[in-house]
C-alpha cells in the first residue's frame, strides 16, 4: 500500500495538477483533498497522512496558520508539510521553517522538483517513524525491566544501581530484622500442584508486602517459604521498634483472617532482632541485594525458636515494645554462639488489653 498524501489548496486545478504528479509514478498512493484550512486540519487528524502539500495563500485560514495549528496538535505535530506558494519565499523561508515546515516549493510547480522534494521528505519521515517506533519499544522494554527490578530490589537500591552501576557495601545502623517462616511448609505442600503452591505464596507474600509498606519496612527477599524484611534501613521512623512489631503483628493477623476463608490453613513463626545490618550485592556480576551480619542471623534463630503463630523478640526489643504491647516472658533459651538468652513473645497491643480490663471491671458502687 502506498503513502497517503494530503493536498490542501483552494484551487481545483492546482489540486488536480498536484494529484496527477504525485500518482504518476506511484499509482497506489492515497490522495486526500482539502479545499480550505479548517478542512485540512480535520483531514490531517483523521487520515494521518505521510505528507501534506499545503498552499500558503488561501482565503480565510492561510497555509501558515494551518501549519501552526497542525504543529500544536499532538496528533499531527510530527506530520511532514511542504508549503506551496505562488509568491516569493525569500522573506518567508526562516519563518516557515521555524513554524515546522519540512520544505517549500514555488508555483508554478515543476514535476521533477516536486517529486524530488517529496521523495526526500517522505524518506526522512519514514526514517523518523522507524526511529520513533524503536524508541517507543525501547521505552516499553525499559519500563518492563524496571518493573521487574523493582519487584526484586528495594527502590533506594535500584536508584543507586541506575546512578552508579553497583551496590557498594554499607552498614545500616539501628535496624530491626524481621524473619517470617511458614510452619510445616514441606508437609503441607507435598501434595499441592505447582500452580496452587505458587498461588498461595503469591497471595501470602503480597499480603505481607502491603503490611510492611505501611510501617517503614522493606522486603529484602523471599527464600522458599521464608519472608525477610527490615525496618529502618531506608526509612527511619521515630519508633523503629514499634513499627517493626506492628508490621509483625499485622502479618500474623493477616494470616489469621485469611485462614477463615482459605482452603489451605497456614501457620507462621516470626522472629525480630535489632542491631546493625550490612547490605550489599554478593558480587559485581550479581546485583541481587542481600543483608548480612549478626542481626540477620539472630532474627533467623529467634524465628526458629518460636512457636507457631507467635512473634519472638529479643530482650533489647522488649523494653521499647513494652510501651505498646503486652509481652510474655519466655524461659531463656540457649542460642548458638550467644549462650542463654532471654526471649519474649508479643501477645497483643496494650490498648486492647486495657480495653478488655475496663470491660471486665466491676461497676463502681452507687453509694
Amino acid at each position: 500500500m502506498g503513502n497517503t498524501i494530503l493536498i490542501v489548496d483552494d484551487s481545483r486545478l492546482e489540486i488536480e495538477l498536484l494529484s496527477t504528479i504525485m500518482t504518476k509514478h506511484e499509482p497506489f498512493r492515497n490522495i486526500v483533498i482539502a479545499n480550505n484550512g479548517e478542512e485540512a486540519c480535520r483531514q490531517a487528524v483523521r487520515h494521518q497522512p505521510d505528507l501534506i502539500l499545503l498552499d500558503w495563500e488561501m482565503p480565510g485560514m492561510s497555509g501558515f496558520e494551518v501549519l501552526k495549528v497542525l504543529k500544536k496538535n499532538e496528533l499531527t505535530k510530527d506530520l511532514p508539510v511542504i508549503l506551496v506558494s505562488g509568491v516569493s519565499f525569500t522573506d518567508k523561508i526562516a519563518e516557515a521553517f521555524a513554524a515546522g515546515a519540512s520544505d517549500f516549493i514555488q508555483k508554478p510547480v515543476h514535476e521533477e522538483e516536486l517529486l524530488a522534494r517529496s521523495e526526500a521528505v517522505l524518506r526522512n519521515y519514514t526514517t523518523y517513524k522507524s526511529l520513533k517506533d524503536q524508541t517507543n519499544q525501547l521505552t516499553l522494554a525499559n519500563h518492563k525491566n524496571e518493573r521487574i527490578l523493582r519487584s526484586i530490589l528495594p527502590l533506594p537500591i535500584l536508584m543507586q544501581i541506575k546512578e552508579y552501576g553497583s551496590i557498594p557495601p554499607k552498614r545500616y545502623k539501628d535496624c530491626v530484622a524481621i524473619f517470617v517462616d511458614m510452619v510445616d511448609f514441606t508437609t503441607k505442600t507435598g501434595k499441592m500442584s505447582p500452580a496452587v503452591l505458587l498461588r498461595e505464596l503469591h497471595e501470602l507474600f503480597n499480603g505481607f508486602d502491603s503490611v510492611i509498606d505501611q510501617h517503614f519496612c522493606t522486603r529484602i527477599k523471599t527464600v522458599g517459604d521464608a519472608y525477610i524484611a527490615v525496618c529502618g534501613m531506608f526509612y527511619t521512623p521515630d519508633k523503629i521498634e514499634i513499627e517493626a512489631a506492628s508490621a509483625a503483628v499485622k502479618i500474623r493477623e493477616y494470616v489469621i483472617e485469611r485462614n477463615k476463608t482459605s482452603e489451605v490453613q497456614w501457620e507462621i513463626k516470626i522472629g525480630l532482632y535489632d542491631g546493625d545490618i550490612i547490605g550489599s550485592s554478593v558480587s559485581p556480576s550479581n546485583l541481587n541485594f542481600d543483608i548480612f551480619g549478626e542481626t540477620v542471623n539472630m532474627a533467623s534463630r529467634f524465628q526458629t525458636m518460636c512457636e507457631p503463630m507467635q512473634i519472638n523478640v529479643s530482650e533489647s526489643l522488649s523494653k521499647p515494645l513494652s510501651e505498646a504491647y503486652k509481652l510474655v516472658t519466655r524461659v531463656p533459651r540457649k542460642v548458638k554462639g550467644k549462650g542463654v538468652m532471654p526471649m519474649y513473645y508479643i501477645h497483643r497491643p496494650l490498648a486492647e488489653v486495657k480495653k478488655e480490663e475496663a470491660f471486665l471491671m466491676p461497676a463502681p458502687s452507687m453509694q
